[in-house]
């Protein structure tokens, strides 16, 4: 799922969610109130998140590490670029466990997306007789 179609699917579910508020009802977040600038700053953080995965993929892709080490390794290498899309909910006053939910399941696609691609290109070296990446 690209995040062009992700974000609005999350937002939503957000909505339907938020309703069992713990607040004060004076201070209780509303999952609609969130603002096209922080929905723009969300969608760049992610943009941004996902290249970082991408670039780091890339570059990481002929070590000779675990996937799973690999993958690690990946995730914190970005950490920082997902990081903006905490800070924007946090601006926005999105409640916590909101926020720490929905940032638990972008690692974990990323965790997945990345560990699938891995093993996938490993598993053709080892299908091909390449014990060693090449140059």
């Amino acid at each position: 799922m690209s995040i062009r179609f992700g974000l609005p699917l999350l937002l939503a579910g957000l909505v339907l969610i938020m309703p069992v508020a713990r607040a004060a009802p004076e201070e209780a977040w509303q999952g609609s109130s969130l603002s096209d600038e922080t929905l723009k700053k969300v969608q760049l953080a992610l943009v941004d998140y996902q290249r970082c995965i991408n670039e780091d993929t890339q570059a990481r892709i002929n070590d000779r590490l675990d996937s799973r080490a690999m993958t690690d390794a990946i995730l914190k290498q970005c950490e920082e670029k997902l990081g903006a899309v905490k800070t924007a909910f946090d601006q926005e006053k999105v409640p916590a466990e909101v926020s720490d939910r929905y940032m638990r399941s972008r690692r974990t696609h990323a965790a997945r997306n990345i560990l699938k691609t891995i093993m996938g290109i490993q598993a053709l070296r080892a299908g091909s007789g390449q014990t060693q990446p090449q140059p």
